[in-house]
């Protein structure tokens, strides 16, 4: 199984390039964030789900703080990684041919990703007006990235991107994709 680091300044695309590569990967491709449950209890504290500047430092924050209490927001990304694998294996799926997104943006953790998991680290690459409210959007430069991206496009050519980066990762598969 490929896993495949996504990061970037928010409204660089990164979603959006995702949704591509599932779109050819088709169910082989899964996708997961390190604040999904950090969202989740952001949700049950009263946030309404707008990613405000204020709501996006109290989930950086939030997730700080759950990194440093039980280490959570990666131990959650392990555990879907092995659901995903199980749920292959039930249906007799190759491993290798499957993929598993993980948006991710501090640095020490694409790091541990990298290191821990043999994850691809790539940045989604967009214009932006560098005005960010946390740490975790303020530092996705400060990375050796795998991959660059740059989304600068428009949709069609992300699009194309998409399916010349799952080429790449995924050279044997060349006539699939």
């Amino acid at each position: 199984m490929k896993i495949v680091i996504v990061n970037g300044y928010p409204g660089c695309g990164k979603t959006t390039f995702e949704l591509f590569c599932k779109d050819i990967m088709g169910p082989y491709c899964r996708s997961r964030s390190t604040v999904d449950k950090i969202k989740a209890l952001a949700r049950r504290g009263g946030w309404d789900g707008r990613k405000t500047p204020e709501a996006r430092k109290l989930l950086s924050d939030l997730k700080d703080l759950f990194t440093q209490f039980n280490d959570m927001p990666f131990q959650d990304i392990v555990s879907h990684l092995e659901q995903f694998k199980a749920e292959l294996t039930q249906y007799g799926v190759e491993e290798q041919s499957a993929l598993f997104f993980v948006d991710s943006r501090e640095p020490q953790e694409l790091k541990r990703f990298r290191e821990e998991l043999g994850a691809i680290v790539i940045f989604i690459q967009r214009d932006n007006d560098g005005n960010f409210s946390n740490h975790a959007d303020a530092n996705v430069e400060n990375f050796d990235y795998d991959y660059i991206i740059d989304n600068n496009g428009t949709l069609e050519d992300l699009k194309v991107k998409a399916k010349k980066f799952l080429n790449l990762i995924f050279p044997e598969n060349n006539d699939i994709i």
